[in-house]
């Protein structure tokens, strides 16, 4: 499949008043640009439309990874292994060997994962009876739920309308849906994936605080 990467600053990157509201609380932290990605795709060749397809593989081979190694949600771990690598070549840091440097990162998300697992894990280690620890497991996803639909809707309606589209979808239908997706806002599919990241983020701290007002 080929993917045409528009080569104007900031394109598909959304700036607009619908998603301010939402990144306020994201000031101080790094997000991805549409210029980091630029930067990443100049590591990755310099013919931009080979450099596209040489992301698009580099990305697939990341899910791979996280997959081989038990790591759950191994499509967002290769994204929070991209955001990280684009992090430091933004930040000017020189990188000789990207794959090597790409896998290095990779390796230490999929120990971060473990050991939050782990950590997890040892917190199941409870005395309530199978019951009620079956009780505070349902109590606690309807939190979760009435959270991410109090969240949910802050957003404006365009909004909420891309990311239920976006994830909608399953395997291969997910792809072709995504790709769909990218045509009809006229975005490349590289746009789509940062702009859906942003808003993603957004809605998980939203929920983290969402979450603890109401422990």
């Amino acid at each position: 499949m080929t993917f045409a990467f528009d080569s104007s600053p900031g394109n598909g990157i959304s700036d607009d008043a619908s998603e301010s509201n939402l990144e306020s609380v994201q000031k101080q932290r790094w997000v991805p640009t549409q210029k980091a990605f630029d930067k990443l795709l100049q590591q990755l060749g310099t013919n931009r439309e080979d450099a596209g397809k040489e992301y698009e593989i580099l990305r697939v081979k990341l899910v791979r990874f996280f997959e081989w190694r038990g790591c759950d949600a191994a499509d967002l771990r290769a994204d929070q292994t991209i955001d990280r690598v684009m992090r430091r070549i933004d930040e000017g840091q020189v990188i000789s060997n990207l794959m090597g440097y790409v896998y290095g990162v990779a390796k230490r998300v999929s120990k971060e994962v473990i050991r939050e697992n782990e950590r997890i894990k040892s917190l199941d280690i409870d005395p309530l009876s199978p019951a009620n620890t079956e009780q505070s497991a349902s109590e606690e996803n309807d939190r979760r739920l009435a959270c991410f639909d109090e969240c949910l809707a802050t957003l404006s309606a365009d909004v909420r309308e891309l990311i239920i589209n976006y994830y909608q979808e399953e395997k291969h239908a997910k792809i072709i849906g995504r790709q769909q997706l990218a045509d009809q806002l006229g975005i490349p599919l590289n746009a789509l994936r940062i702009r859906v990241h942003r808003i993603r983020k957004t809605l998980e701290e939203c929920i983290q605080n969402c979450l603890a007002q109401h422990a």
